[in-house]
């Protein structure tokens, strides 16, 4: 066991005249440096030395706004922590929480996103079409006009708009040998580098590697748990995009529909699903009518716009359970909140 070196109080030159002027100080000084080394967890260190601390850095969270005016009334603060996003194909699972993070990027964050799945011209584009759009929607240009040369004055004036935060937004392109040790060490020197504590995006959760001795359940489980580890450590909030099982796809969203993985349920802070509205109908209370159902569904994936909602089914630092209604314009990558 080891202990630090004996400080003596500035006003003794030397330890003789500290024991003459304060008879019994070095003796308690020295058994409570081995009740620390013994205790060094004890909950009365915490109380005295880091509980303040961390109520106070625990409160700078409380008034983060994500940008979407009904998640924001409803959530309460965007706080430290891990946050999952699942949805079926075609809801905009990508274009949502890539919109929300221009958003807080807008409001002075730092933004660091783990593409896994695309590119960044497909990222920059989306944020240029989306700005379009907020500007003129009947003038907008999609993100795929953009990425086939099409660069109007409208174009241009949204990439001058962007560029006022893009030096806060860092996109990473990803492959199948992203790892979470990868993402954990990127973390680590920006934070060294930069001095600032950033907003990590990773999309998406399914397909960063892992032990691949293990099966995809447990495999899963491990890489949920390390990325909430990560966001303990460096106290930041991190969001990461999971797909769904195909077998949930014509029922509303539960934690049941999140793929592969039940520790999700109880490692994430925060669990978010974004849905497809016409899953609300009777039609998918009752049983039977799988085709009808189906068909419904593909109806609502085709629409342009889209009606989303998104359901919160867990949230450890408020509200428990809530939804908020979305409009989704696929072709310019924009969501708009809607009262719901």
């Amino acid at each position: 066991m080891g202990f630090k070196a004996l400080d003596i109080p500035a006003e003794y030159k030397d330890v003789n005249e500290w024991r003459r002027a304060e008879p019994g100080a070095i003796k308690k000084t020295i058994e409570e440096q081995i009740k620390n080394a013994t205790r060094p967890d004890a909950v009365s260190e915490y109380l005295n030395k880091a509980f303040i601390t961390d109520i106070e850095k625990f409160k700078t969270y409380k008034d983060k706004k994500t940008g979407f005016w009904n998640l924001d009334s409803e959530m309460g603060g965007l706080y430290a922590g891990l946050y999952v996003v699942g949805g079926i194909s075609s809801v905009g699972k990508t274009t949502f929480i890539h919109q929300l993070g221009d958003q807080l990027a807008e409001q002075g964050d730092h933004i660091i996103y783990f593409s896994l799945e695309q590119s960044k011209l497909e990222l920059v584009s989306k944020s240029l079409a989306r700005l379009t759009a907020k500007m003129d929607y009947n003038n907008a240009v999609t993100g795929i006009s953009i990425r086939s040369g099409y660069i109007p004055s409208q174009v241009i004036k949204a990439a001058e708009e962007y560029e006022k935060i893009a030096k806060r937004v860092s996109i990473i392109e990803g492959n199948f040998n992203t790892t979470t040790e990868n993402i954990r060490n990127y973390i680590d020197r920006y934070i060294s580098l930069n001095n600032v504590k950033p907003i990590v995006i990773i999309d998406y959760l399914q397909i960063i590697p892992g032990d691949m001795k293990l099966g995809d359940k447990q495999r899963i489980d491990n890489t949920v748990t390390e990325l909430k580890r990560i966001s303990r450590d460096f106290d930041i909030t991190l969001f990461v995009i999971s797909s769904l099982n195909r077998g949930n796809y014509l029922t509303p969203i539960d934690f049941e529909s999140f793929k592969e993985s039940g520790g999700i349920e109880y490692t994430a802070d925060v669990i978010w699903g974004l849905q497809l509205q016409v899953i609300n109908d009777e039609m998918f209370n009752k049983e039977g009518k799988i085709k009808e159902k189906r068909e419904k569904i593909k109806q609502a994936k085709a629409a342009d716009p889209r009606k989303i909602e998104l359901v919160c089914l867990k949230n450890r630092n408020g509200k428990p359970y809530f939804s908020c209604g979305f409009t989704y314009y696929p072709k310019y990558d924009l969501f708009s909140p809607e009262p719901f």
